[in-house]
């Protein structure tokens, strides 16, 4: 373990506390371990914030967990055994003393709480104590995440682990990152979702301080296959210049954690931002391909301020005025092949019919208000998936068979032994048995109590 004395200096030279230096100097050691004692070395990967401190930038901004992706599954028993194996070799060898009774691994996400499909997230939690001996008052946390059945697209790099310390050399390995250009296509993506500062700052500092050695090219051509843009990236583009930029100017400041000499304020980083996109994307033509089918960002722009205030939208639509509350933004086929967004909405007033869940699509739009009127959620806001493709892309039952020709005899055998039909919730996945072939469900709620505004199932099969 290196002197109280270095954390200090360390923290003085950088201008931030020196519990984020401590913490930086223990992922340090958490990853040689992972990388070099652990079973599961050449099986995650790290992505994230701190794939770009620790395997790319010599310095850049403090992230506060450390993220990992696994290609399959993980036991739960396993996890915790190949965690107690690192915690024992990192205390052995750099005297960190961890509390390892308090470690704590749990899902991070519900079924109707993650943001994307199918995401399986353990969240970990591993306890050590200060550096400065005060173990009634300084226990820190380390935060771990660990995505299983994770995709990526490019490879996986093998770079040398980055260690700012006196102790570099006793700590000197390699270790498993996400491809550089497909962590900053992952930051890209997650502004078309969500406003957060240390995205757009990691993004800006690659563009900033990588100049001609990353591949933007790349980082646009898989951020497109991250989307559901793939027709149009031009689309994708305009969503990504025109996005809110209020958020970034107010929470910059309280967000970002780093050292003075690498900081940038954010009006620099907005316009590093726009100028880049505006060159990365003109390999991609305006081909004006299904416009239509997107929500552009005169109307995502609202839409997402609306879900992430849970404020009403004032609309008009098909001419009539409604006030709805903004739940989702979902890329579905029909039958006919045509795909396109809905948005899914509770109209609480306004237009022909009682209040009630309804889909929308961006052409039959003549107007959208943001409005102070605030709404509790009926159901899960699912916003943050925008720009996704969905786990299930239909809005119909691609597995439904042919209905077979039967003998009046036959019908007759059905019905006496009575086949069950069973179909999947499109939205929440709950599975309902219906004595018919029709996929249509009524109003109903999720494994999480919660109700579920899913009104069509996906075939699964059928018994005698």
């Amino acid at each position: 373990m290196i002197l109280k004395d270095e954390i200090d200096l360390k923290g003085r030279e950088y201008e931030i506390h020196p519990s984020n230096v401590e913490r930086d100097y223990v992922f340090g050691w958490i990853l040689n371990g992972f990388f070099t004692v652990s079973d599961l070395k050449d099986q995650i990967f790290l992505k994230g914030g701190n794939a770009l401190r620790k395997g790319y930038f010599d310095n850049t901004r403090y992230s506060k967990d450390l993220d990992f992706g696994l290609i399959n599954d993980i036991d739960e028993t396993h996890l915790l055994s190949e965690i107690n194996k690192v915690c024992d070799y990192v205390g052995e060898r750099a005297k960190i003393i961890f509390n390892k009774d308090e470690t704590v691994i749990e899902e991070k996400f519900t079924a109707s709480e993650t943001p994307l499909p199918d995401l399986k997230v353990f969240e970990i939690k591993v306890y050590f104590q200060d550096f400065y001996g005060k173990k009634s008052t300084t226990t820190l946390k380390v935060g771990i995440d660990l995505t299983r059945f994770d995709k990526v697209l490019l490879p996986i790099q093998m770079v040398p682990l980055i260690h700012p310390y006196s102790d570099a050399d006793d700590i000197n390995c390699t270790i498993r990152c996400m491809k550089l250009e497909e962590i900053v296509a992952t930051k890209l993506k997650c502004l078309l979702q969500r406003q957060h500062a240390p995205d757009m700052f990691d993004y800006a500092y690659a563009i900033k301080y990588m100049g001609g050695t990353l591949n933007t090219e790349e980082v646009v051509k898989t951020l497109v296959q991250k989307t559901i843009f793939g027709r149009n990236p031009h689309m994708l583009k305009k969503i990504l210049i025109n996005t809110s930029l209020a958020y970034f100017r107010e929470y910059w400041n309280k967000s970002l954690i780093c050292a003075k000499s690498i900081y940038f304020d954010v009006e620099e980083g907005i316009s590093i931002f726009v100028q880049n996109i505006e060159k990365a994307f003109t390999l991609f033509p305006d081909n004006g391909y299904n416009d239509f089918a997107f929500f552009g960002p005169e109307l995502r722009v609202p839409i997402m301020e609306a879900g992430r205030n849970q404020t009403l939208l004032e609309i008009v639509y098909k001419g009539e005025k409604r006030m709805v509350e903004p739940y989702s933004l979902k890329y579905l086929r029909r039958k006919d092949g045509l795909e396109r967004e809905y948005f899914y909405v509770y109209k609480q007033s306004g237009g022909q019919s009682s209040p009630c869940v309804q889909s929308l699509v961006a052409d039959n739009f003549q107007g959208i208000t943001n409005t102070d009127i605030k709404f509790k959620p009926q159901f899960q806001i699912e916003l943050c998936k925008s720009g996704e493709l969905p786990e299930n892309p239909y809005l119909f039952d691609p597995n439904r068979p042919q209905r077979p020709i039967r003998s009046f005899s036959n019908r007759s055998t059905s019905r006496s032994y009575g086949i069950k039909y069973s179909y999947k919730c499109s939205v929440c996945g709950k599975t309902f048995t219906r004595n018919s072939m029709t996929n249509s469900l009524n109003k109903h709620k999720n494994k999480n109590g919660y109700d579920c505004y899913g009104s069509y199932g996906i075939y699964q099969g059928a018994k005698h």
